[in-house]
């Protein structure tokens, strides 16, 4: 970690930023990173001079809906699946339902633990964030300095001009993961609440 970041560091100039994003739990059956132990890195790259630190959880290949909690598409995500498991995939994935139901803020736990053991370095909480009465609560209260979000600006581009404007106090995103099933079926990552196009 340490010869990453100084090799980045020696090639960016000055003024820019260098930021990281921290899995603080990777989810997976066998333990890896845990809350502690991200807490433990994150005061290594303050140490070393990090720019801002933004906290995420789970991996792509064993817990990728820890990474975008909320509903699981199975009937779109299977159509990128070889013919011939794709009964089975599908039985997977309906068997997955209900447990990784959205929470707003899933990943606020981890900021908790972490924030203050990396005192004025910027944390950034990334993680269903949907509410501004939510976000402000995270702000006021120190728990991040940054909300950063995913899925809202995929649904709603403008969204921060619209909640500056006072014209929205949360994202009409549903966490309905169609943007997310769109990746492996090679289609454009776009909102598909209302439509998925058809593969099979």
């Amino acid at each position: 970690m340490k010869e990453i970041f100084l090799q980045i560091e020696s090639v960016i100039p000055k003024d820019i930023p260098l930021l990281i994003k921290l899995n603080a739990h990777d989810h997976t059956q066998k333990e890896g990173i845990t809350p502690s132990l991200a807490a433990k890195y994150a005061k290594w790259l303050v140490d070393l001079g990090i720019s801002a630190i933004e906290i995420s959880g789970g991996t792509n290949h064993y817990s990728p809906f820890d990474i975008v909690r909320g509903e699981i598409p199975s009937e779109e995500l299977v159509q990128w699946v070889p013919e011939g498991i794709r009964d089975s995939a599908k039985n997977m994935f309906k068997e997955m339902q209900g447990k990784y139901n959205l929470q707003e803020a899933y990943n606020l736990e981890f900021a908790k633990l972490i924030k203050p053991r990396i005192g004025k370095t910027p944390l950034i909480l990334v993680g269903g964030l949907r509410t501004l009465s939510c976000m402000e609560d995270i702000i006021e209260n120190g728990y991040a300095d940054l909300i950063s979000m995913s899925r809202p600006f995929i649904r709603e581009p403008l969204l921060v001009k619209q909640i500056k404007k006072g014209r929205k106090d949360r994202s009409a995103c549903t966490s309905c993961n169609r943007c997310v099933a769109a990746l492996p079926n090679d289609f454009p990552v776009r909102c598909y609440e209302n439509s998925f196009p058809n593969k099979i």
